[in-house]
């Protein structure tokens, strides 16, 4: 049975919103969801991947940043009964106050129901329906639901009150092995009937191999690609970046990329290549107006080069070998990034073709920005 208005308001229930043919019947907590909490989370990965080719996809570690806005989430709970348990989540020992908190405090579930002593809860990606029934029954769900910061939503037929949506927001990012990722959801009435729509935002997707992440909750997803025995142009290494990652070469601007790729091309890369000496392409191609005048400020700025991917606005971060208007040779119209055994690596502006000198290009830096990969879903 559904607990009475006068029951004790133990602080651990206090994020229930009980409803009882659509009308309230105690609201026994309110505070922000535990991911409003935290703005900033740091995500770890290390793993390491071969391609059975030449041209070997390596991994990396990687640490990012991510800011997640405020979100008030409470349980709701109603009477109602899912229709399947095929990947439900079944836990004989948890009590029913014990089964909700622990739905609420998941990452993925978004409803538990009560089936006699029994806690079933249910991930985003588990349910199918769930009917509406009645106190005869007693039958009771409760849905993990957005709801107004301090106070239980007013309607009849909860969760989705006056025919609304009900709608959630998840983060998922507690399995190393899978990558981050945003998942939004929304409760329909279908007749007398439950259903669930939900979209899910990945970080990146199987093409890359890393995360970068920025101040902003924004990112990058990063790969790279080598060749022990030849020398990428810059043609081939955007080709590389397109053909196996839909991505381009990497724009570098924050100190976080370069950081990254220098600890990926060292821990993981000059084990296996031939020489500690390389450059590794990137993305930026100078202008052909800037070929003829490379000294100019124009022209030695951002302004001066072309970026297939996400323009690069600043050079601020940029640990030149000598400055953007470095041109020895009238090939000499792409960025690199040059590695020179433990030395700090440095950008350089060589040749755009394979015949680069005094060093080969080994290395190429791919990257595509974070936070595009979507699967959406509809029962």
């Amino acid at each position: 049975m559904l607990l009475d208005a006068n029951a004790p308001r133990h602080q651990n229930y206090r994020n229930i919103c009980k409803f009882a043919h659509g009308t309230p019947i105690v609201a026994r907590k309110s505070f922000r969801h535990y991911f409003g909490e935290f703005r900033e989370i740091g995500l770890f990965i290390s793993f390491f991947i071969l391609s059975p080719k030449k041209m070997k996809m390596i991994l990396l570690s990687f640490f990012g940043l991510l800011n997640f806005v405020n979100a008030d989430m409470k349980m709701m709970l109603v009477w109602g009964q899912p229709n399947s348990v095929q990947k439900a989540i079944i836990n004989r020992t948890l009590t029913w106050n014990e089964c909700i908190d622990t739905c609420y405090d998941s990452q993925e579930c978004v409803m538990a129901w009560k089936a006699d002593d029994i806690c079933v809860m249910y991930n985003y990606n588990a349910i199918s329906s769930v009917s509406q029934t009645t106190s005869v029954n007693e039958s009771i769900v409760a849905w993990k639901v957005d709801a107004p910061i301090g106070e239980c939503p007013k309607g009849t037929n909860a969760p989705t009150f006056d025919n609304q949506n009900a709608t959630g927001t998840l983060f998922v990012d507690y399995v190393p092995s899978k990558w981050a990722r945003h998942v939004n959801y929304n409760i329909y009435s279908d007749g007398d009937v439950w259903k669930m729509s939900y979209s899910v935002n990945y970080s990146c997707n199987k093409n890359f191999l890393g995360y970068v992440g920025h101040a902003d909750g924004s990112g990058l997803c990063t790969v790279d690609f080598y060749d022990e025995e030849g020398s990428y142009s810059y043609d081939w290494s955007m080709m590389l970046c397109k053909n196996f990652t839909n991505g381009t070469l990497a724009g570098l601007i924050y100190p976080e990329h370069f950081a990254w790729f220098e600890d990926d091309v060292r821990t993981n890369l000059f084990p296996l290549l031939k020489t500690p000496q390389t450059y590794a392409r990137m993305d930026g191609m100078r202008t052909t107006a800037c070929r003829a005048t490379p000294k100019t400020a124009e022209c030695m700025s951002p302004q001066g080069f072309t970026f297939a991917g996400p323009p690069v606005t600043t050079f601020e971060n940029y640990n030149w070998v000598t400055d953007a208007s470095a041109m020895a040779t009238p090939d000499d119209n792409c960025l690199v990034l040059v590695f020179d055994n433990n030395n700090t690596p440095k950008v350089d502006v060589k040749g755009c073709s394979g015949a680069t000198s005094p060093l080969s290009a080994h290395v190429a830096l791919c990257s595509t920005p974070a936070w595009k990969f979507n699967i959406v879903r509809v029962n």
